[in-house]
């Protein structure tokens, strides 16, 4: 086994231009199909962890039916034994209350429908970063009585840190809601269809707002991986009441999102199958143009007294030691580009942002460096080429040695 191994190894390099053609062929190929994968998945994550972390959360508690009916009279008061346990739950980091509503936010003659976020700032910020997010101004506290808005609403409603904004609404149980509020500061929000109509403010003041003291629409959870979700679901189960609460996982809360992913994963998956295709008829035309030149040579090897089945391993281990090698060669090309890609996104502009933000896009492209986006593209150009390596080993065994020898 040793000789055929020195056997195959050197007949790699009998022929360097042959070689650098079948590598070059299969690197390149490799590096295609991972940059190709690799934009999309890292535009696939970016949605995710900008729909989770500037929103959702891993983890809502609500009151049952609260998601389907965002309604201000369908929100609840939770008993503080209750969110202890929440809070000491395994792998929870962070419990976030929270009190949405809508309301209008007037400037002179300029109004537009807002969403309002009651949030506790400093606990938001340990999950969403909001304040990575500011442009300008200053982020809230607790017992501020102003309001963060984002970046496209407030040059919407054209204003400016320290203008003052009016909120008018309806509150709890039909109670007037209204009011007037310095702008502290203004946020550019990651999530675009967020960015152009969000408006943030204290919890404690939204309640007075809304006239809901010491009541929440959604207590969201901060956790230490995606992966603890449905273990922390199941615990939280145990001690919160499902018949007055729903525990909802954060695939739940963006099924929207994940039903647009998956279809345009479905038509990334065709793109990328066509690429395959065209990937597996150059590894092909390689194998086929590597193995009838080397006729005549496997013909001298047989007449000389080599047995068929040991030339057919000499050449499959040709092949491997040729893909072993174009694989490292494709990854090690492709992997600063992605390191590059992904700690600098590429980032749209011009007609390209409206149309990406008209579909709640942000407009930028991350490349994903996972692991699987490396190892899937390479295990399945491996395959290919284990494919095509059939040609050469049927063409050794049913070849006729005396017209080899001639040709």
């Amino acid at each position: 086994m040793n000789t055929i191994i020195k056997i195959a190894w050197r007949n790699i390099w009998r022929n360097k231009r042959r070689t650098f053609i079948t590598i070059a062929s299969i690197m390149f190929a490799l590096f295609f199909a991972i940059i190709m994968r690799g934009f999309a998945l890292g535009a696939y994550s970016n949605m995710k962890e900008n729909a989770v972390e500037s929103y959702s959360g891993y983890v809502q508690i609500n009151k049952k039916g609260y998601w389907d009916d965002k309604n201000i009279n369908n929100i609840f008061t939770i008993d503080k034994g209750i969110l202890d346990k929440v809070k000491s739950t395994e792998n929870v980091k962070t419990v976030i209350p929270r009190l949405e509503s809508f309301a209008l936010a007037s400037t002179g003659e300029t109004t537009k429908g807002v969403a309002v976020m009651g949030i506790s700032p400093e606990r938001e910020n340990e999950m969403t970063k909001m304040k990575t997010f500011m442009k300008e101004g200053e982020f809230i506290s607790e017992n501020d009585k102003s309001v963060l808005v984002a970046e496209d609403l407030a040059k919407y409603l054209k204003v400016e840190v320290n203008d003052t904004l009016v909120l008018y609404s309806s509150g709890y149980h039909g109670t007037t809601a209204a009011g007037l509020y310095p702008i502290k500061g203004i946020v550019s929000l990651p999530t675009p269809e967020m960015n152009m109509g969000t408006i943030f403010i204290p919890i404690k003041e939204a309640q007075n707002l809304y006239s809901a003291p010491n009541m929440f629409t959604a207590i969201a959870l901060n956790l230490n991986s995606v992966n603890d979700v449905d273990d922390v679901i199941s615990d939280i189960k145990v001690f919160v009441n499902t018949d007055e609460y729903d525990v909802l996982s954060w695939e739940k809360m963006n099924e929207e999102l994940l039903q647009m992913i998956e279809a345009d994963n479905a038509g990334q998956l065709i793109m990328i199958g066509i690429l395959y295709m065209v990937i597996a008829f150059g590894i092909l035309g390689t194998v086929l143009m590597m193995t009838n030149e080397r006729l005549r040579e496997f013909s001298v090897m047989i007449s000389i007294g080599m047995q068929k089945y040991k030339l057919a391993m000499v050449v499959v281990l040709e092949l491997i030691m040729l893909t072993i090698i174009a694989i490292f060669a494709g990854i090690s090309i492709s992997l600063p580009v992605g390191i590059y890609f992904y700690n600098n996104p590429i980032q749209f502009s011009g007609k390209e942002v409206e149309a990406m933000k008209s579909f709640n896009l942000e407009p930028s492209m991350p490349m994903s460096i996972d692991v699987e986006v490396f190892a899937y593209q390479a295990l399945t150009i491996s395959i290919i080429t284990l494919v095509a390596m059939t040609y050469p080993v049927i063409k050794i065994f049913t070849m006729n040695v005396v017209s080899g020898l001639r040709g």
